[in-house]
This record gives C-alpha cells, sequence and structure tokens, in this order.
C-alpha cells in the first residue's frame, strides 16, 4: 500500500526532486524548503509532529510518501528520489498466504544499496542488538534507537545528520574525481613536454649531422673518417658512465624536493663530470630526458606538473654550469698548444 501524503492538502503533490540545499552542511537551516521524505513501515505514521518539526528547521513545505511492503519501496524509488529514507527495524509484516514477513529492513537496504541508490538511510528501532547494528553500519545507515520512535524529539536532528553526511560523502567522491583528471592532464601534460623536447634534440642532431655533412664534402673526406665520426657519438650516446647517471639521478631527486638551494655546488660537480665523460651539450640534455622519464614514470597517481617545472630549472641551471666547463676546458687547451 502506497499514501502520498503532503503537508498541505490543498496544494497538488510535488514530483520533482527537491531544492538544491545548502553547501555547508554546519549552517542553520539545512534543509531544503521542500523536503522530500520516504517513510517505509506497517503503519502510516502521525505526520502532524514531524511536519511541526520540521517547520520549526525552515523546512515549510515538506513531502512525504509511505509505503507498507519492500516492493513497492523498491519500485518508488525506480521512479522518484528522496532527500532520506526512513524505515523500522524488524517491522514483520505477515503475509496472509505464507505467514511471512513482507519485508524485512536489512534486505531491504541491501536491494535499495544494490540498486545503485545513495539515498540517505535512517532506520528507527526501539532497541537494537550487536548485530543488527554491525549490519548497519556496513551498509551505510543511520540508526535512532528511541521508545518513541516517528514521536521522537531527535528524529529531525537525525534526518538532518543523515542529509549532511551523504552530501559530505558525495563531495568527497567528486573532489576524488576531478583530482584524479587533473592527475592525468598532467600526467599528459608532462609526456608532451618530453615528447617536445625529444623532438628538439632530433632536430638538433638532424642540424648537427647537415653541418658535419657539408665539411665533410667541402674537405672531402674519406668514409673511413665518416665512418669514425659516427662510431664516436654512438660511443658517447651508449657508453655514459654509470656513475654520472647515478649522481644525476639523485640530484633530480633532491633538486625536485628542495629547489636549487645550496646545490649549486652538486651541479657544478656534475657538469665537469659530465665534460670529462666527453659528452657533448645535446648528449647531456639525452642523460638528463633519460631521467626525467625516469622519475615521471615513477610518480605512480602523483603530480607531475611540480616535477616537471623543476626539471626544466634543472637542465636550464646545468647548461649554464657546462656552458662553464667547457670554456675553462677550452681555455686549457688553449694554454696547452701555447706551450
Amino acid at each position: 500500500m502506497s499514501v502520498p501524503v503532503n503537508s498541505s492538502p490543498s496544494e497538488p503533490q510535488i514530483t520533482e526532486k527537491s531544492s538544491p540545499r545548502k553547501s555547508s552542511p554546519f549552517d542553520e537551516n539545512t534543509f531544503p524548503a521542500r523536503l522530500r521524505l520516504l517513510c517505509i513501515g506497517p503503519q502510516e505514521p502521525n505526520w502532524i509532529s514531524l511536519t511541526l518539526k520540521l517547520d520549526a528547521e525552515g523546512c515549510l513545505e515538506p513531502q512525504f510518501r509511505w509505503v507498507s511492503t519492500s516492493t513497492e519501496a523498491i519500485a518508488l524509488l525506480r521512479e522518484e528520489s528522496f532527500d532520506c529514507i526512513l524505515l523500522e527495524h524488524l517491522t514483520l509484516m505477515p503475509d496472509p498466504l505464507t505467514g511471512k514477513s513482507q519485508y524485512q529492513p536489512d534486505l531491504l537496504i541491501r536491494a535499495i544499496r544494490a540498486s545503485g541508490c545513495d539515498d540517505p538511510i535512517l532506520v528507527l528501532s526501539t532497541s537494537l542488538r550487536d548485530e543488527n547494528w554491525i549490519q548497519y553500519c556496513k551498509l551505510d545507515c543511520e540508526v535512532l534507537v528511541s521508545g518513541q520512535t516517528w514521536e521522537s524529539q531527535a528524529l529531525v536532528t537525525m534526518i538532518e545528520k543523515s542529509m549532511n553526511r551523504v552530501d559530505l560523502l558525495r563531495a568527497n567522491h567528486q573532489f576524488e574525481i576531478t583530482h584524479h583528471r587533473r592527475l592525468i592532464r598532467e600526467r599528459d601534460e608532462a609526456d608532451h613536454l618530453l615528447s617536445e623536447q625529444r623532438k628538439i634534440l632530433e632536430a638538433l642532431g638532424d642540424l648537427v649531422q647537415d653541418e658535419r655533412g657539408e665539411h665533410r664534402s667541402a674537405d672531402v673526406e674519406s668514409p673511413k673518417e665518416s665512418h669514425s665520426l659516427q662510431q664516436t657519438k654512438l660511443r658517447h650516446s651508449i657508453t655514459i658512465p654509470e656513475s654520472v647517471r647515478d649522481f644525476y639521478q639523485e640530484l633530480l631527486r633532491t633538486y625536485v624536493i628542495m629547489g636549487s638551494g645550496n646545490l649549486g655546488d652538486e651541479i657544478g660537480e656534475l657538469a665537469e663530470l659530465i665534460c670529462m665523460a666527453g659528452l657533448d651539450p645535446q648528449e647531456a640534455l639525452e642523460l638528463h630526458l633519460e631521467r626525467v622519464e625516469t622519475l615521471v614514470n615513477g610518480l605512480g597517481n602523483r603530480s607531475a606538473r611540480h616535477v616537471m617545472s623543476r626539471a626544466d630549472l634543472l637542465a636550464l641551471e646545468l647548461m649554464i654550469h657546462l656552458a662553464e666547463s667547457y670554456q675553462k676546458r677550452l681555455l686549457l687547451l688553449q694554454v696547452e698548444r701555447i706551450d
């Protein structure tokens, strides 16, 4: 049996969703003006007391629906949504033919949750055993234990608590979705930036090869010398000392966490190691991108934007130190030639 009840009999029944509530659960008068409640129980409650209590909280036009069986409740929830669902605990409605209960609250709540309905649920009971408490906690329900049940002075407060709790859960879920999307977007941006930097290095490598090809044509370079240059470049790009890789990896992690700070000496030392290893600036940037990719891939679900911004600063500072190291090395070679 399903009976719609309006607080104002002269007005037609409202079937659309209730008006939006205030965003903060701690504000006063958090009830919507047209609160929609679904009440499930063997007997229709006395709405006068509940209406007066809601009116005192600023809910001027509450809308009540009452059903007495689980079948009616599930059918109604398929068509409409409610601000809160109220049901009585262990209300046994014997069927005239089978003698079995027509609805059991715990099974009904399981069916409601399984259907995808996340509306607030408040269970009313005169007494409750521990196993029942465990069941309702697992089913994500609020419980009001009172001998007065529908006439309890705490009923309106518990309805408000149930609604605020679900609002908070929904807001947290939305925040998690937004945060996850932001991380995915940042990871895509990081991959795009690394790809663009790789393209820059490839273009630079092609330009260097073209310039070397022009010099070889002008000098009529022999095939043996050309093969020697290619082998030298290949050796530099492959046989990067493991100590340089490890040092760069640790320096990159420290730089990402601490920023530049007092790492100028370490960056200068790294530039000297790269210079002594015989790496040109292009190969140094290739090493940089390799270490950055390794670090970004190990972030998991954490933000990559901070890592990329710090890594770009490290690359810029490293290029400055590397230019100074090459300049010093060139001056030493010139002095040795003079001597």
